[in-house]
């Protein structure tokens, strides 16, 4: 305003006398009178003499003024009055009284807290009916535009200037600064090419924001900060409720707020700019922050603001030590987990573990820190073993927690352990509901089914429901639906029923959020019975479907979906999710469970001819305690499969045999395993035993179906060049080969084969039998397998060979 008015007076031939007060300049006396004085000419000397003595300095500068505006209209301007020194406003009320008669202006300007700050300003505005006190408003549009068309020229249009009015709240001294920020940046957007953008505030802005913090007063400054550390969340009540934990009334925090709206920071609650806020946040000392962010969460608790909230400000102000921030650090980390932000939950598990003052409290934290960190790192819960298990036998940990130590311990291969751990929890089962009676029995089960040695003891443990599956599937609880399909596997093998219970279950489970044991069961289980497509089909769904899942349950199914891929033959596909896998979880943290995405990717990378990726491999550790679990198969199995493509015959079948001894030793049938025969009988035919290699063969086809047509074929083939019966000329399949792997052909991919052979496209197909295109694809691509041929253009021949053959 300041400058306005002298821009004005100047061009009217006004005399302007102007001086700016400052707060460095608070303790030295006269300094503004001095300023006023060197305007009209006064030397050094002249305005040292003038000051010897109170009486000599009125009547100069009172004698200065009345000279000038017998001459011109005269303008005194006082900029920043609020921080005058004591003696210059003195002087100055003194020709305040006696200005009236002159041809003469005196403006003083100053923060809006003046009135406040200044008692005797404030008693000269009331008693001299000379005095006016104006406050400003805010800029209006047209204003704004004004300011701005300065600066971009004429074609402003009224989106930027709302914009730029909001970023700047009206405030002249924070237009300006964004004005400078823009044209520093490069003053990018052109204003005729539509709304241009204020900056997100630079150098300038922040040292207006400075500027203004300094003018502040104290309760200003509390509220500015407040509104600071509540951020979006801040809503009228939220505010008040903190500002009264601070220690402000209702009044002098209206006061305030009202104060930075008028600063032009702030909307009443929230700041215009991020970058002010900012500034705002970095002025506040570290202990100061602390105090503010747990006044902050207590104001909001009692708000009943959202717990997130509430715990991020106790995670900024840890260790918040009162018990009421442990129990609202853990209620938020729980629902974290439940929205499957494991990060978050995390991050207010390890400030309430900070903050947890007794033993028990910090057991139970530690526990539920661990149950957190295993949905992003299970490898980082080993670090928490030792104590949960100390935890657990000195009674301290709640049931659920302990059956998910067992969890932990058989990822990690600590077998007795696990075993030490359901004996513990067998001795009190009558104690336990319902629901944790289905978690042990689950336990017991995995144990049995993933180390068959040591959980061999547990194979045909009873379980307290029926032991038909299809009775008890989509029960109450899923968990207890998973173990008893799994449990039907173990003792019974792979019947119909069993599978049938374990599609049930993945019918139930899959459209909603699946928990992650009960649709493993399912799929091990339709794997067993040589159902391989229809698993792999069940894991697109699933992987699909879990992007917003946890980073442990993405991995899993990924490498569960790698693996079936990978013995079907999709190389590619089984490529991509078995790195998509490792690159969620890295081999350290996958346990004794690594040899099932590494043998996985091994298998890809050896059907597609990358023989150094697939090496690779080989390069990252594995625990010993691997190849006592079935994982351990796995990765024996691929370790021979890259031995064998790269020539290494005996080390090949030394792998190959390791897997049939384990089988034996295990008394494990599962037909994909059972491909070991295959590829010991390509090693036993290149070292030259044809007729071992031929035996292995024979015994190989002789098997049941192994659920992979793509596997099968590749036994035939070995079979015929070692001298089995010749070959199709045209796909390299007998014709009886081909009919039979006609039948293995889905209700699906009939369907889609029989429009590809019509000459419908992909998309024309998928528009018909209302699936996606990839969908269609990916039918294609196993229905080409199948049939042995390479593309579209031999399938007509291929399929009416197999229906000629099948007629």
């Amino acid at each position: 305003m300041a400058d306005y008015v002298k821009g004005q007076a100047e061009r009217a031939g006004a005399t302007v006398l102007s001086a700016t007060a400052s707060a460095a300049e608070r303790s030295f006396p006269l300094g503004v009178v001095a300023q006023l004085l060197s305007c009209l000419g006064y030397s050094m000397d002249e305005i040292a003499a003038a000051c010897e003595s109170p009486a000599k300095v009125a009547a100069v500068v009172h004698d200065a003024v009345c000279e000038v505006a017998e001459r011109t209209p005269l303008i005194v301007t006082v900029d920043d009055v609020h921080d005058i020194d004591s003696e210059s406003l003195r002087y100055l009320l003194y020709v305040i009284h006696r200005v009236a008669p002159l041809r003469a202006l005196i403006l003083l300007t100053g923060s809006s807290d003046l009135p406040q700050q200044s008692p005797a300003l404030t008693a000269e505005y009331m008693r001299n009916p000379s005095c006016s006190l104006l406050r400003l408003t805010s800029l209006c549009p047209a204003c704004v535009k004004g300011v701005l068309a300065e600066h971009m020229g004429s074609g402003v249009c009224d989106r930027t200037v709302s914009l730029w009015r909001r970023a700047s709240g009206g405030s002249p001294l924070l237009l300006h600064a964004l004005l400078k920020d823009w044209s520093s940046s490069g003053a990018p957007g052109e204003p005729g090419q539509g709304a241009v953008p204020p900056p997100p505030g630079g150098d300038a802005v922040r040292f207006a924001v400075q500027y203004i913090h300094g003018l502040m007063t104290e309760d200003g400054l509390r509220t500015a900060r407040a509104l600071a550390v509540l951020g979006e969340s801040a809503t009228a009540e939220r505010v008040e409720r903190l500002l009264h934990h601070l220690g402000m009334s209702a009044g002098e925090a209206a006061r305030s707020r009202t104060a930075l709206e008028a600063a032009g920071l702030t909307d009443g609650l929230t700041y215009h700019l991020e970058a002010a806020r900012d500034v705002v946040l970095d002025g506040i000392p570290g202990d100061e922050r602390t105090r503010l962010h747990l006044n902050a969460a207590l104001a909001l608790r009692e708000a009943n603001a959202e717990l997130g909230v509430v715990a991020g400000h106790l995670v900024q102000a840890r260790p918040a030590q009162e018990p009421w921030a442990v129990i609202a650090l853990r209620e938020a980390a729980a629902q974290a987990l439940h929205e499957h932000d494991a990060e978050q939950a995390i991050a207010f598990l390890r400030a309430a573990y900070d903050a947890s003052a007794d033993g028990s409290t910090r057991a139970l934290v530690r526990a539920e820190l661990a149950q957190a960190e295993w949905e992003v790192d299970p490898g980082a819960v080993r670090w928490h073993l030792t104590d949960l298990l100390d935890e657990h036998r000195a009674g301290r940990l709640s049931r659920d927690h302990s059956l998910l130590l067992g969890m932990y311990l058989l990822w990690s291969g600590r077998t007795q352990e696990v075993s030490a751990l359901l004996t513990d929890l067998d001795a009190v089962r009558e104690e336990l509901p319902q629901d944790a009676r289905a978690r042990l029995d689950a336990l017991r089960v995995w144990l049995a089914y993933f180390f068959p040695n040591h959980g061999a003891r547990y194979r045909h443990s009873p379980l307290e429901s029926p032991h038909d599956p299809g009775q008890c599937i989509v029960s109450v609880d899923p968990q207890w639906d998973g173990a008893l399909v799994l449990a039907s596997l173990l003792t019974e093998g792979p019947t119909d029923d069993a599978c049938g219970a374990a599609e049930q279950l993945l019918q139930a489970q899959v459209p909603h959020e699946p928990l992650l044991a009960p649709t493993m069961a399912a799929l091990i289980s339709l794997i067993r019975a040589a159902r391989l497509e229809r698993a792999a089909d069940w894991c697109d769904r699933l992987v699909v479907g879990c992007s917003g899942r946890t980073t442990t349950c993405q991995a899993i199914l990924l490498a569960a979906s790698a693996i079936l891929e990978s013995w079907l033959g999709n190389f590619t596909t089984a490529l991509s999710r078995a790195e998509q896998a490792l690159a969620l979880l890295p081999p350290p943290a996958w346990g004794v469970a690594v040899g099932l995405p590494l043998s996985a990717k091994v298998l890809a990378c050896v059907g597609l001819g990358d023989l150094e990726a697939a090496t690779e491999c080989f390069r990252a550790p594995v625990p010993q305690l691997m190849f006592q679990s079935l994982p351990g198969l796995h990765y024996l199995q691929a370790r021979g499969r890259l031995h064998l493509a790269a020539g290494r015959h005996k080390a090949a079948l030394g792998d190959f045999y390791a897997c049939r001894d384990l089988m034996a030793a295990w008394k494990l049938k599962v037909s994909v395993f059972t491909a070991w025969r295959v590829y010991a009988a390509e090693a036993l035919a290149e070292l030259g035993d044809r007729d071992e290699a031929a035996r292995l063969l024979e015994e190989e086809l002789a098997q049941p179906d192994t659920g992979s047509p793509w596997l099968r074929k590749q036994a035939q083939v070995v079979y015929d060049r070692l001298g089995g019966t010749g070959s199709d000329t045209r796909s390299g399949m007998r014709p009886s080969a081909v009919t039979e792997e006609f039948h293995t052909l889905s209700r699906a991919e009939h369907r889609v084969a029989q429009l590809a052979r019509e000459g419908l496209t992909n998309r024309e197909i998928s528009e018909q039998l209302g699936v996606t295109p990839s969908t269609v694809e990916q039918h294609l691509t196993r229905i080409y397998r199948k049939l042995g041929v390479r593309g579209r253009a031999e399938l007509p021949v291929a399929l009416n060979s197999a229906e000629f053959c099948r007629s």
